[in-house]
């Protein structure tokens, strides 16, 4: 039987890092290229590709790795409520938005930040509740302060790459 390696808080760490710089990058990038006036459908794009992304995201990560790590701690109906979890994850982009859209020059990276900022209650819920490092073998090597640093970068990115989705979206041209 194969056994999966397990993280330590150093790559951990360097994943944050990793990410920390991703999301500079595209926060600089998107502010760039997403400013006032907003698209009109921006907010519908990020409503929609949020849902769809966290809903597609959250089932496939419990789905792979149920057996290796989620599945250690957290109830099953975790795995069967995925996609909901996701889409609610999602639909809360739609707000977040909203919120940071006032900003003005600084929208982008405030909507990235609360985006990161999103994923530290359940982060800390899986750490603390259901001490997802102490019960998952992948994860034994890993501090609870580089899992929630980790996962602030991660999702701001996620959140980096919902913003382009969204602005990808354009309305159709209706036939004359």
């Amino acid at each position: 039987m194969l056994q999966e390696p397990a993280v330590s808080s150093t790559q951990m760490w360097a994943a944050a890092g990793t990410m920390a710089v991703a999301d500079v990058v595209l926060a600089v990038l998107l502010t760039r290229r997403l400013h006032p006036p907003w698209p009109r459908r921006l907010p519908l794009g990020i409503l929609v590709v949020g849902c769809l992304g966290f809903a597609a995201l959250l089932t496939w990560a419990f789905r792979s790795y149920w057996g290796s790590c989620y599945g250690y701690a957290l109830p099953g109906v975790f795995r069967a409520l995925a996609p909901l979890i996701g889409a609610i994850l999602g639909a809360l982009g739609w707000l977040l938005w909203q919120l940071a859209r006032g900003a003005r020059g600084w929208a982008v990276p405030l909507f990235l930040l609360m985006g990161g900022l999103e994923s530290i209650p359940g982060h800390l819920n899986a750490i603390y509740r259901y001490r997802l490092l102490e019960r998952c073998p992948l994860l034994a090597g890993v501090t609870p302060t580089s899992a929630l640093v980790f996962g602030l970068f991660e999702f701001a990115f996620y959140w980096s790459v919902v913003l382009v989705l969204a602005g990808l979206i354009r309305p159709r041209k209706r036939p004359a």
